[in-house]
Order: C-alpha cells, then structure tokens, then sequence
C-alpha cells in the first residue's frame, strides 16, 4: 500500500458505542459539508454507503455507513436561521467488513478485534477499497504475479483501477445476477473481452439465447442454430436426433403407456438395425437376415419369435440396444412402431390391428416433427453441419471462443430448453477426453440462464428433468470444466446449481425474493449488505463469494464499442419525438395560411386522431 489507511486529514469521527453487528460513531460536522478536497480529489466519508477505516490496535477495520442521523436533541437546530450556525453532531452505524493487518497489507476475513469506545474513524482512501476489492492479493503465497482481469473501478470520485484475479472468478462457477436493465450483458461482454485480451482460457464456449453477443464474439467462430435466413459469417449447423434419448422421446412425443411401450421397442429395434451393421455382428445378422428385408427397420410379422430373441438377449447385443447413447434412423421410426404392432401366435408374430390403431395419433406427432420447421434443426436439415462436430473440431483447433447463437430457436414446444439441455450434456460426457488431451480449462458462458435451468419435461406420469447443467456444476470442476451463468432471476435457479457458485456478480435486484435467494446462496452477504442491492447503479456490481469474504461494489467498466453487446430496449422517446415531427410537418403542410385561396367546407383540416389529446 502506497498510503497509510491512518491518514489524519482523512479523519472523520470517534467510536462511542461497540456492538457485535454494528459500531457507532460520532462524525465530525465537517465531513457533513459538501464539496471537500483532498491532494486536489473529492473527500468523502461522512455519507451513507461511504467507506471508512476504524483504527484497532494492529489492524485497519473496514467499514460501510449504514445509517447516518442526528441526535433527537439536535434534530430542529440544523434548520437554517439569520444569525445562527448549525453546530450539528451526527452518528454514524458502520457496518463491518473486513480487517488489514497494519505493516503488512494482509486481508484477513472477518473481525479479529474489536475496537476500542474513543477509536479514531477515517474515511477510506481509494487504494485501500481497491485493495479489498482486488482479491485481497495479486500474488500467490509463492510470490508469483498472477493473472488478474480489468474489470472496473471503485466509484469514489477518482476512479480507482480494481483487478480480480481469474482464479478467485471461476475456479467455483460464477454467476452474474441482476434486473432487467441492471447491466448483466455488459458485465457478460467485458469478462469475455479481458479473457480473450490475455486468452486467459483457452476455450470459451457462449450459449448467446437472444444473439446480442454478436459484436462481442466478432472474428471467433458462430454456429447459428435456427431455421431462418442464417447471419453473415455465421454457420448454420444443427443438433442430431440421434442424439436424443429415450427419456427425450417420451417426453417430446408424450405417448400413452400403450404407445410408450410400443415407441420404446421402435428404438430398440432400430438401434438392433445399427449394432447387426457393424462385422463383429456378422453372425447375428445372418441370424435374422429375414428380419431385416427391409431398407432399415426389424419386420417382425410373420416371422419366428425364438430367432429374433436368441440374438435380441444376447449380452453383448443387449448392451448396445439398450444403451440409450446408441443412435438410430429417425427417418424409420414410424414404420418400425407400425412393425411393432404385433402380437405373439405360438412361435410366431401375427398382425394385431387395435395395437395400429391405439399408436395412429403417435405416428401423426411423429410425422408432423419431421416435416415442422420449428422442430428443423433437430428432425430436420440433414445438410446442415452437426453443432457437436463443430465443437469437436473447437477443441482441437487454435480458436478461443466459440458462440452459439439460438436466437432463432422457437419458443414453443420446449424446444429452446431441450436444446441447451443437450448441448450441457454432450459437454458433460466429452469434457473428460478434453481434459486429458490438453490439461486446460473449458469456460461455458450461459446468458439468461433462468430460462433453461429448473425444466422439466412430460406430463405427470413422465417427467424428465433438463438438469444437465446442473450435474455439471456439481461434478464439471474436477475436469476443468466451469460455468458463468447470467440471470435477472435468481430465484428461478435450482438451489442445488446456486451453492456451487463460488462467486456472485451481483447487480441491482429489486425483488426481494431475489435478495434473499442470493443472501442464502451466500453467508457473507448479511441483511445490512443486501439494503445495497435494489441501489446499486447501472453497471455497479457487488462481487461476493469464497475468495471476496467482504462484498465491495464496482462499477463495471465498458468494453470497447464494437465489442458491446447489442441489449437496449425499444427506443421509445426516440420514436415519439420522430413520429411527432412528422404530424407536426403533415399540419404545417396542411395549413390554411399556405393557401391563397380561403378554405372551404371541404378541404378545411381535419383533426389527427394521434393529435387529440386525451380528456381530462
């Protein structure tokens, strides 16, 4: 530190009252004065939401005003008379943070000592909140200078630089968190911009919902998975029904129990197709060679049962067939469940007629899926690339961040969440290889996180819960695998996926549901420190977390221009005032003062409807 944090022009009052939450101080009547400078930049500290340095023996205890007022005694004579000086003498309650160990800049978390009734109060300086507010150290215990991220400044008049080091960000998970409008996709851009400044992680995957983080991600690779005009420079790829399972499928088609168990041995017997195909299966497929007559499906009818069943429960037949990871032909799907509806006669498959009859309103959602266009880049668009291939061929390759743009994903059907929910798993089960290949960390950044987390799908006898980010936020850190989530509702994220987020980037939150999901996810953040949150500015975070046992607000610097992610709302008092400029030449124009002529009955000016002002 550059500067003691017992600096005697910086004095603001005296402790008069120690109690376990709060200390009570007597301020100073000058520090109630407004425009005060120190070496040329404004001083504060006798305001609430300053902070302030208590003087504790060998420690610096960092404090926030909570509340400042004056004694009831004292409450008239602050009024302003002719002749007379308010002599006010307000208290203060702080609020604890932390403490810094005198003469070695050492944070410690939480209160070693109490101070003392008399102890001096001074306003804090701007390195010292910098100081707290960066991790509390930018070396390791090695000495090392470790990597740290530009993220914004202390908002105390001077702007004061904060860096965060990248460990204490994301080595847990991070979430960031705020209302609509609160300045979560700026945060989102400017984490990505320092990442990949430095190319701090080597591999960034954004799931971008909305496409706002175009600009962010320009010259990286885009993969857009959607059914429309596809955006300049993006690639057009989409998710493989094949690697829906069956649970997905269920849900998805949402059959009776008598369909769902003739759906399930569709499957089945379509993956049988794909097993007997491979030449260690040669045998077995010479075995039913009159099973498969036909172009991809098992035709049961007429055909002897004991053959099929002596090469359907083989073991090592029966592993794959029944492994929900092995693919099928979608394209044979309805076929197969029509080849399903049959019945046992002794040893053979006869025709049951009820059975295609009950599975007729199946095989119509199955068919009217292959040919929607919602539904498209998961049944549909077999010359589009496969997203999985792609992030394949990222893993390997030089590139740094790879964006997934849904923007054009429809909204119905659940198709959105089905979707994330897929990408999260398949990343899940290949993490693993990555991690082994190259021993470096993999960064998904999730954007509105609220809308794909806490799903299900089914009806009530058949729910499937969407909870692959969920398993990867309890189990992805050992494969170097963490998450950024961002939300502007807290209180829609699973608590389970909540507590594994080491580190909260907290914006404005207004709602107190909201409030108290983020107090219980995180123990530093007490009631005092949570009476912030609904005040906090556009772009002002508190970070809290593991490592930041003390939450400090920031305030998030911008990103550059060109990398800002497109977030705004409809401009509405742009468009008003233009709509209005334009009535306002239309009546000129119109106007009888233009015209030599008089005005008759019939071109006199009628009123404009948008121009009548409402009734009082």
């Amino acid at each position: 530190m550059k500067t003691t944090p017992f600096d005697p022009e910086r004095r603001i009052g005296t402790v008069t009252q120690v109690l376990p939450d709060a200390v009570f101080v007597n301020l100073d009547a000058v520090t109630q004065r407004t425009g005060r400078l120190l070496s040329g930049w404004p001083l504060r500290g006798g305001q609430v939401g300053d902070f302030v340095v208590v003087d504790c023996e060998n420690y610096a205890l960092l404090g926030r005003i909570l509340d400042v007022k004056l004694p009831e005694k004292e409450r008239l004579d602050i009024e302003q008379q002719l002749g007379h000086t308010p002599d006010p003498h307000p208290v203060a309650k702080l609020h604890l943070l932390g403490a810094l160990q005198t003469g070695t800049d050492k944070i410690i978390s939480g209160i070693p000592n109490y101070p003392a009734l008399g102890a001096s109060v001074f306003a804090a300086s701007a390195e010292l909140v910098s100081h707290f507010a960066s991790s509390f150290s930018l070396r390791d215990d090695t000495g090392e200078v470790l990597v740290t991220l530009k993220l914004g400044h202390v908002r105390d008049g001077v702007g004061t630089p904060v860096e965060i080091r990248t460990d204490h960000l994301f080595a847990r998970h991070c979430a960031i968190l705020g209302a609509t409008g609160s300045g979560k996709s700026t945060t989102v851009a400017r984490l990505l911009q320092q990442c990949l400044t430095g190319e701090l992680f080597p591999k960034i995957i954004l799931i971008d919902p909305t496409g706002e983080y175009s600009s962010t991600a320009e010259g990286h690779p885009s993969l857009f998975l959607g059914s429309t005009n596809v955006p300049p420079g993006e690639t057009q790829v989409r998710i493989p029904c094949e690697h829906l399972q069956d649970g997905d499928y269920l849900c998805i088609l949402a059959p009776s129990p008598t369909q769902r168990t003739k759906l399930i041995e569709a499957i089945q017997s379509l993956r049988l197709v794909e097993v007997l195909k491979k030449e260690e299966f040669e045998a077995e497929r010479s075995q039913l060679a009159a099973y498969l007559v036909s172009e991809g499906v098992v035709t049961k009818l007429a055909q002897r049962r004991s053959t099929f069943y002596s090469v359907r429960t083989d073991a090592k037949v029966a592993e794959l067939v029944e492994n929900p990871t092995t693919p099928f032909d979608f394209r044979f799907l309805t076929t197969q469940i029509k080849n399903e509806c049959v019945g046992e006669s002794g040893n053979n498959w006869i025709l049951h007629q009820n059975s295609l009859e009950w599975c007729q309103p199946l095989l119509s959602k199955i068919n009217a899926l292959r040919v929607s266009a919602a539904w498209a880049p998961i049944f549909g668009r077999t010359g589009a690339d496969s997203i999985f291939t792609k992030m394949e061929e990222f893993f390997s390759n030089g590139d740094h961040l790879l964006r997934i743009n849904l923007s054009d994903l429809s909204f119905d059907f659940r198709l959105r969440e089905i979707a994330v929910n897929l990408i999260g798993r398949w990343l899940r089960e290949h993490v693993r290889d990555y991690k082994l290949k190259a021993d470096r960390p993999v960064l998904v950044v999730l954007d509105e996180a609220h809308n794909f987390l806490n799903r299900h799908l089914g009806e009530e006898d058949f729910k499937q819960p969407l909870d692959a980010f969920e398993k990867i936020a309890k189990e992805g850190r050992k494969f170097w695998l963490n998450l950024v989530l961002a939300t502007q509702q807290p209180r829609d994220i699973p608590s389970g996926i909540l507590s594994q987020m080491g580190t909260l980037i907290v914006h404005r939150l207004i709602n107190e549901a909201d409030r108290k999901v983020v107090e219980a996810a995180c123990g530093q953040l007490d009631a005092a420190a949570a009476k912030f949150l609904p005040n906090l500015g556009p772009g002002e975070v508190a970070i809290i977390g593991v490592d930041f046992p003390i939450p400090l607000t920031i305030q998030i610097e911008q990103p550059p221009k060109c990398q800002r992610p497109t977030s705004e709302g409809p401009q509405y008092t742009r468009w008003l005032k233009s709509n209005q400029s334009v009535h306002v030449l239309q009546a000129v124009a119109s106007s009888p003062l233009l015209n030599d002529a008089s005005p008759t009955e019939d071109d006199t000016p009628k009123e404009d409807d948008d121009m009548i002002d409402c009734p009082s």
